[in-house]
């Protein structure tokens, strides 16, 4: 559906994008994950037709979309690209906001799609009454909403989730997903939350340094990272030998494991208690416990355990 061939793009000599090729498939959700100042945000101004790339092209559908350099307007109207700002208008509804994307449309059609996209969006509740009455992860669905109202190809979203809390992330999430599907959209979503993009993508790709160096699934990228970054932005890893890596599930207590450390803490998390230790080396990492002993292994404070 959408395509990026050899693109790059570079702030002076601070910054790059280096030769890059993506694809974007229809219903798909392909979350984009990297550190600040990796090249996300800046990838999906460029797919958006945004800003100009100094190489490659981008094509939608088998077409090159114009560049900023070649249209008036920048953008492309089957690209859409929703941000974390609120960019709603505040002194209308929310059905107006949405319908103001259908302007040109016919009344009939304006409401119809309201209408579906309210219900795909658990907006119903909502369309009569303004911006700021809404929470935060309101507003981002109406965001989205409003984003789908002309039935785009292509839908790109820019750290969507960032100042939502965990509750607003699930309804928000849940609902993303399934308007993706049933509108056949083909979606990019940049995020710094690993777990946004584990509960949201279909496909990960990995950014560095302006390039992508590894792509896949959550699973496969989680328990086959192929360099450290890589591995430290799926979650927090520990090492004992500085070569092999591991995470605080992969622990094993025992009385007569391989490795001992001194306990520091023993937090409750909820689900699992965490396990803070530290070895004779002054290396410090973490196990986890479903209680605050396992077996015959105490996590008393200043206590030494072992375990594999």
């Amino acid at each position: 559906m959408l395509k990026a061939e050899k693109l790059s793009y570079s702030y002076g000599t601070s910054f790059q994008l280096k030769s890059l090729n993506l694809k974007l498939s229809p219903g798909k959700i392909c979350g984009i994950i990297g550190h600040s100042g990796s090249g996300k945000s800046t990838l999906l101004h460029l797919l958006a037709g945004l800003k100009e790339p100094e190489a490659g092209k981008i094509l939608l559908q088998g077409e090159a979309i114009l560049t900023p350099s070649k249209k008036l307007v920048p953008g492309h109207p089957q690209i859409k690209l929703v941000t974390q700002q609120n960019s709603l208008f505040p002194n209308i509804s929310i059905k107006e906001n949405i319908a103001y994307e259908l302007r040109y449309y016919e009344k009939a059609y304006q409401d119809s799609r309201v209408r579906i996209l309210a219900k795909q969006l658990n907006l119903k509740a909502l369309l009569d009454k303004l911006p700021r009455e809404l929470s935060g992860g309101e507003i981002q669905r109406v965001m989205i909403a409003r984003a789908l109202a002309d039935e785009p190809l292509v839908l790109l979203l820019d750290e969507p989730m960032a100042n939502l809390d965990r509750l607003h992330k699930k309804d928000v999430m849940l609902s993303l997903k399934k308007v993706v599907e049933e509108e056949n959209i083909a979606c990019a979503m940049v995020t710094h939350d690993i777990l946004d993009a584990f509960g949201m993508a279909d496909e990960l790709l990995i950014f560095q340094k302006g390039k992508i160096i590894q792509r896949g699934t959550s699973e496969d990228i989680y328990f086959h990272p192929r360099t450290k970054y890589v591995a430290e932005l799926m979650g927090e890893i520990f090492t004992m030998d500085d070569k092999a890596y591991f995470r605080s599930e992969d622990v094993i207590f025992n009385k007569e494991g391989v490795y001992r450390g001194k306990v520091l803490n023993n937090v409750f998390q909820g689900s699992y208690y965490e396990v803070l230790m530290e070895d004779e080396n002054g290396r410090r990492f973490a196990g986890k416990s479903r209680d605050k002993k396992e077996g015959e292994v105490s996590f008393s404070l200043s206590s030494f355990i072992y375990f594999d």
